[in-house]
């Protein structure tokens, strides 16, 4: 018998789950200095597929699992593959190209919004005003933070200064994301969140293994320490910890209620920059991130949380 999560737990593991990602954007930027996009996806998931397939074969039951998804699921979750994994990555990571770390991370946070649109369109989910109301809010917050806070972010985060192709290539990614969410929250009413993630990732890592080359390789091989750890932060932490935690709140909480954590994205890391590299910390910053955090708890509807 399933146990249930308290809604404290559900809602610390997705605080967890964006103090990892908010600081997924340098590692990116830091490994884009020698990877090109379609090889930087097939180094970060090469590995976390080939350790997600042993994962999946050890077990009977997951085995099994498994082989009912891909007989009776295939496209939902052939859909979850080349959007969460192809397609959020591919975008996100030549967009990256032009556009720098925290105008990246402003621009994902557009999830939220994709996400409560189709979530009304495709899951015909009825959305509370108070939590449209909270979403709306929390973006409201996020803006003033990064338009007028100038902590971490306040150098990069303007995009005018970037070709405007490749800002809109990067607002591809919270799309793909916000069609990733919205494909696997039916999936996991009714199977196991860890098993629908595992399976999405190998799925969307097969597109990238003709990138394979001996440039590659060669590229693996004379790695940096920094880039082993930038790697090792996105594969293991970002990938292998972080998409089960998405994929296990969505089982809980609506969909539009678990994307709108997403606007923890920047405030964390601005904070995170403020703790590690001795970034200034301004009022009006302080004054966005409560909004932000006003909004968040709006967005927070006591009875989508679950029974305890």
């Amino acid at each position: 018998m399933r146990r249930n999560l308290s809604p404290v737990a559900v809602q610390l593991l997705l605080v967890l789950l964006f103090v990892i990602w908010s600081n997924s954007f340098t590692a990116i930027n830091h490994l884009r200095g020698i990877f090109s996009p379609m090889e930087l996806i097939l180094a970060r998931f090469f590995p976390v597929s080939l350790f997600c397939t042993t994962f999946l074969l050890l077990k009977k039951e997951r085995r099994t699992e498994s082989v009912e998804i891909l007989r009776y699921e295939p496209l939902r979750i052939v859909g979850m593959g080349l959007t969460g994994v192809a397609g959020y990555n591919y975008f996100l990571y030549l967009g990256q190209s032009e556009v720098k770390p925290g105008a990246a991370a402003l621009l994902t946070t557009l999830a939220p919004l994709f996400t409560l649109i189709l979530a009304i369109i495709i899951l015909r989910e009825k959305v509370p005003l108070r939590r449209t109301v909270g979403i709306i809010l929390a973006f409201a917050g996020l803006y003033f933070v990064v338009k007028w806070g100038k902590v971490g972010l306040g150098r990069v985060t303007g995009i005018s200064h970037a070709e405007v192709r490749y800002a809109l290539i990067t607002a591809l990614a919270p799309l793909s994301w916000s069609l990733y969410t919205i494909i696997g929250k039916d999936m996991v009413k009714k199977r196991s969140p860890l098993t629908v993630t595992y399976l999405s990732i190998i799925i969307g890592t097969i597109p990238f293994l003709f990138s394979a080359s001996t440039r590659f390789f060669a590229t693996v091989s004379g790695m940096s320490l920094t880039h082993l750890i930038a790697l090792f932060h996105l594969s293991v932490l970002c990938t292998m910890v972080g998409f089960w935690i998405w994929v296990t709140a969505l089982r809980y909480l609506p969909a539009t209620s678990v994307a709108s954590f997403i606007y923890l994205n920047p405030p964390l890391a601005a904070l995170f920059g403020w703790l590690f590299f001795k970034e200034e910390i301004t009022v009006l910053f302080l004054f966005g991130s409560a909004v932000v955090l006003i909004g968040l708890y709006l967005a927070q509807s006591k009875k989508d949380l679950p029974e305890t």
